[in-house]
């Protein structure tokens, strides 16, 4: 059994998303010490394989690979404090340059919300509503990807469940739609979300996609199978405007927001986002 395997073994814990991520920075750190247990070297070496600028491993690349190491130094209680200290100093300092430039390019290449909002109802117009609805779910409430993977459904019952369950839906009545979000990242914080939306035109969309089906889920891969918490994210990058993806969207609201100086709306974004407005400036500011 490998050090990360024995590792994610003591913490039973961490979901299967999170381990399949941590086997997969794994590999990439392996790579780099020609397969060199982690356990076999000081925090010095290591912070030299990692941090190599002949390799221009990017600083967030940096940084996930130096969580595994700590991740497995932590499982063997072995004392991290150069580790920490290189990751609260130099890395971070790192990591604020690169940030930096980033928005930077950004801010010159990333298209208006207006663009977005005409490739909406562009979309709505073609009848192409499941992009439609993805859409518009970002642009009005900000979500993240695993919020819009969801089920539509007409049944009444999915209402009295009550806050323990677990599915994302939109509920479609005469007249409007419940969204309503019981699986989402800071679920645990914020609790359930429920938004009624009244607008025709939405109501319209999601009734079509439903049909005569009593439930249907909204994304699905080619075969019809319902999709996973792992590939819902390029699903919904490939129904974005020239597939931006869910976090350059919410940059963008944010950017324009901030030029109206709507700090109402950036307000309510964060909430429905389940985000606190400081991460939502030091993440997705990036006129700052």
């Amino acid at each position: 059994m490998s050090e990360i395997e024995q590792a994610i073994n003591i913490n039973k814990s961490i979901g299967d998303a999170t381990k399949r991520s941590y086997n997969s920075n794994y590999k990439r750190l392996m790579k780099l010490t020609d397969n060199e247990p982690v356990l076999n070297m000081s925090q010095e070496r290591l912070i030299k394989t990692i941090h190599n600028p002949s390799d221009n491993i990017p600083p967030h690349s940096v940084n996930a690979l130096l969580s595994i190491i700590l991740y497995i130094r932590k499982s063997k209680e072995l004392s991290n404090d150069k580790l920490i200290k290189f990751r609260d100093t130099t890395l971070f300092q790192e990591k604020l340059a690169h940030k930096e430039m980033k928005n930077k390019k950004l801010e010159d290449e990333l298209p208006s919300f207006e663009n977005i909002e005409d490739y909406t109802k562009t979309l709505y117009k073609k009848e192409q509503y499941v992009p439609y609805i993805v859409n518009f779910l970002m642009l009005r409430f900000g979500v993240r990807n695993k919020d819009i993977n969801l089920v539509i459904t007409n049944n009444q019952e999915i209402t009295f469940v009550g806050d323990k369950s677990k599915v994302n839906y939109l509920y479609v009545t005469k007249k409007y739609i419940t969204y309503v979000r019981n699986d989402y990242k800071t679920h645990s914080t914020y609790g359930k979300q429920k938004h009624k939306i009244e607008k025709s035109q939405f109501t319209r969309a999601v009734k079509a996609v439903l049909g005569d089906d009593y439930e249907k889920p909204l994304l699905k891969l080619a075969d019809g199978d319902s999709v996973s918490e792992d590939s819902v994210s390029k699903i919904i990058q490939r129904y974005t405007y020239n597939g931006l993806g869910e976090g350059k969207y919410f940059k963008i609201q944010i950017q324009e927001l901030k030029k109206q100086g709507n700090i109402r709306r950036i307000r309510e974004l964060a909430k429905n986002r389940g985000t606190d407005l400081e991460t939502v400036f030091q993440e997705y500011d990036i006129t700052k």
